[in-house]
């Protein structure tokens, strides 16, 4: 609905609830959106969410202030989530430009005050998303936040996993268009950018599952502030550590995060990982072919390496890799296209690991190139030539036409 389709009945009604002290209706909203009770209520949430857009367009200063002192002053959990889930809703990065300079003044102010008493960890982490992106968009229209960028490095040099895990949070969620100039105004700060190093090291080893796999997070996100080659080296030695933790952990969800995180640092900073590359392919090799692990994360593993491919600065990784290493990658795709049901007709899990598997080869064959690919696929072919599982044919079947959909000529030679 556009700014002026809001009928004036609902702008006034809006002015009332927001200038009001009585914060009933706001939280009645709330319960609207938010509670299980009202979720079957479609009517009611379309309400409500037609009431917060028109808040948005014609008082937005009134809004937000509204929503900080609910965060703020609230005495039940819940309460203080939903205020924040709204904040979050409304996308600061649109609503935060239009306040005037005097009510974002006095909102940072609160909102410094606010995260010093925040007890709930589960608010915390919704307020995150919210800071991050009003940090994000104060520097993209040039403007400064000093004292939240204090607070966040002294959380995240704290020994209370919450404001550690609070703090890491928000660079993580940082907006990849911002990550840079946050990173340059840290490193402006005195020290920064050694309390900042020294303190993410700490937590890429902590014992808090929650703290370990947020911090490498924040390490994508502030790639730039430890580009320092010693530096790097360390972090990048303690990721890998953390994920072969992580490995073994009892809740998978950690593992699958950090290697997701792993993944993105892959992306974002070949020039960074380059002199890496041939030691975590060997990585990725020992938890890909580890018949103690699942299917699912042999496939995540192996999506390091189709994040490689898709890298023009790994073009080297590939050419230069001892031949034995790369006849174990080839295998790698090849298991994963085995994933099927015994009569042929796999569940979605299945289909999706069979699926990835035929993109894992489709990437590592145009990485490796027409003789590589098709020696490898040859020799495939014939080890397993008399193989009369059905699964084994189908996949040998499958690895074929994808060759010969590449490198038809090759074939024929």
């Amino acid at each position: 609905m556009e700014a002026s389709e809001f009928p004036l009945e609902l702008q006034s009604k809006a002015f009332q609830i927001l200038s009001s002290n009585d914060d009933t209706p706001i939280e009645t909203l709330f319960s609207h959106i938010y509670s299980p009770q009202h979720q079957h209520q479609h009517h009611l949430r379309s309400q409500a969410l037609a009431f917060l857009q028109c808040c948005k367009h014609h008082h937005p200063d009134l809004l937000v202030i509204k929503l900080f002192f609910l965060l703020r002053t609230d005495a039940l959990p819940e309460k203080r989530a939903n205020a924040a889930r709204v904040l979050h809703f409304l996308k600061p990065a649109e609503f935060w430009p239009k306040l005037k300079p005097i009510a974002q003044a006095r909102l940072k102010s609160h909102f410094l005050a606010y995260l010093a008493e925040e007890s709930s960890l589960h608010v915390l982490r919704l307020v995150s998303l919210v800071l991050a992106e009003i940090l994000s968009v104060t520097y993209k229209t040039h403007q400064n936040w000093p004292e939240v960028l204090d607070f966040l490095i002294s959380f995240v040099a704290s020994d209370d996993d919450k404001c550690r895990e609070f703090a890491s949070l928000v660079f993580k969620n940082l907006p990849n268009d911002s990550r840079l100039l946050v990173s340059n105004a840290l490193r402006e700060k005195n020290d920064a950018v050694r309390v900042l190093h020294a303190s993410v090291f700490k937590s890429l080893a902590s014992s808090n599952r929650d703290v370990q796999v947020t911090s490498f997070g924040a390490v994508v996100s502030l790639v730039q502030l430890f580009s320092e080659p010693s530096m790097f080296h360390e972090l990048l030695r303690a990721i890998m550590v953390g994920v072969f933790t992580l490995l073994h952990c009892s809740e998978a969800s950690y593992f699958r995060s950090a290697f997701a995180e792993l993944i993105n640092l892959v992306s974002q900073v070949p020039l960074l990982l380059k002199p890496y590359m041939n030691d975590m392919v060997l990585d990725v090799l020992q938890i890909a072919e580890s018949d103690t692990l699942s299917e699912g994360t042999h496939c995540l593993a192996f999506q390091l390496v189709v994040a490689m491919t898709e890298v023009k600065e790994y073009e080297h990784v590939f050419v230069n890799l001892p031949y034995e290493t790369v006849q174990r990658l080839f295998f790698v795709p090849m298991k994963m296209l085995r994933c099927v049901a015994d009569d042929g007709c796999g569940g979605k899990r299945e289909l999706e690991i069979e699926k990835a598997g035929m993109k894992g080869l489709k990437k590592l064959c145009a990485a490796l190139g027409a003789s590589k690919a098709v020696r490898l696929a040859c020799e495939v072919f014939l080890l397993h030539l008399d193989n009369a599982e059905w699964k084994v044919r189908r996949a040998r079947i499958t690895m074929l036409s994808v060759i010969v959909e590449d490198f038809s000529d090759e074939m024929v030679n």
